[in-house]
């Protein structure tokens, strides 16, 4: 009992005391193993390969496998001065915005890419009309910045000098106006050309009326696309005509019933939607006034993501590379941050047309 009692006496042992917990490892030890100086491995694991020979690198990558080692981020955070961390803002008026999904692929491409380069990613949705108040234009832990700009043109323009006068760098989205602003690029798809596309492809079948489906929403992408569907027929068919049905949101629902209300005082001989999805719900509404796709009218879509795959008959539709320009966008902040220029100030990345069963 008296052995016991002095048992109790002592302080209870921490979980693990007494046991060798293991070293962590550090740059001098990756160092070490590659037989190269601590400052070739901190610019390689900072990826500033420029000023490191390939052979050279590939001994640190392979010091770096076979140790485990794990750069201390926060450290290297204080160190530089950085916070490793990218703001997006999207001017939506849907709260649902990241069901959209040119811009969840946008995004992905770009948070993948920024990922695997040590940096975060913050996205806040922001109606057009309070876009100035996003709090994510006044976070301090932001490097740079991204933007997808939506509404009438010069509410755009308006947003586009407020981030410039913001001083940070900033790659702004689908937007058309080249800027010359240093710390400003832009990053868009060939919309116009996506217009002129699907405009060739169908006076194919030398429609006579084509009703364009767009959301009431100013999106410089439709303006584009349809600019450049008008402009064809303009030059080539000027006979042709092309009317509007602007429909309240992109939503299933909504854009079934306008072209519901549409063919009900006419039936145009093709429709081109501004979306895959809003093509999809007018397929649909023509399904159910008994009209034949493609025999009894023409349907065209743009952004060629998963929709096209499951309409019946397969959608023809333009391919959007979407997640390549989030991709690209990161490569160009990065860049911007790490020499204190974009490498290119604005960027069109080309489209292509997929014809499917519908046209």
């Amino acid at each position: 009992m008296a052995s016991q009692g002095k048992q109790k006496s002592q302080p209870e042992a921490a979980p693990g005391a007494g046991m060798n917990r293991p070293k962590r490892t550090t740059m001098h030890d990756v160092a070490r193993l590659a037989g190269v100086s601590v400052m070739t491995v901190s610019n390689v694991v900072r990826r500033q390969n420029q000023t490191v020979k390939l052979e050279t690198r590939r001994k640190v990558e392979d010091a770096i496998a076979r140790l485990n080692y794990r750069p201390n981020i926060s450290a290297r955070r204080l160190r530089v001065a950085e916070e490793y961390s990218i703001g997006v803002v999207v001017t939506d008026s849907d709260p649902a915005f990241l069901n959209d999904p040119f811009i969840s692929r946008l995004v992905s491409g770009l948070s993948n890419y920024l990922s695997n380069q040590d940096y975060t990613l913050d996205i806040q949705g922001v109606p057009p009309e309070r876009f100035e108040s996003a709090t994510i234009l006044k976070k301090v832990g932001n490097d740079a910045l991204c933007a997808i700009l939506c509404g009438p043109k010069a509410l755009r323009r308006q947003h586009l000098e407020y981030l410039q006068s913001l001083g940070q760098p900033v790659v702004v989205f689908q937007e058309t106006s080249k800027t010359t602003a240093r710390n400003v690029a832009t990053v868009a798809q060939d919309d116009l050309g996506a217009g002129r596309l699907v405009a060739e492809h169908l006076r194919r079948s030398q429609p006579r009326a084509i009703l364009f489906v767009r959301p009431t929403l100013d999106w410089p992408a439709v303006e584009q696309r349809e600019k450049g569907l008008r402009a064809v027929f303009e030059a080539e068919d000027p006979g042709v005509e092309i009317f509007n049905s602007l429909v309240p949101s992109e939503g299933y629902e909504d854009v079934r019933a306008a072209v519901a209300a549409q063919l009900a005082q006419r039936t145009p001989d093709a429709i081109v939607a501004a979306t895959d999805s809003m093509a999809a719900a007018a397929m649909e509404a023509c399904e159910a006034e008994g009209l034949k796709v493609p025999d009894d009218i023409t349907i065209t879509g743009f952004n060629g993501f998963d929709v096209w795959r499951y309409t019946r008959p397969t959608l023809t539709t333009v391919l959007s590379p979407a997640y390549e320009m989030g991709q690209y966008a990161g490569e160009l902040l990065v860049s911007r941050l790490r020499t204190g220029e974009f490498p290119k100030r604005n960027t069109i990345f080309p489209v292509a047309l997929q014809v499917g069963g519908s046209s």
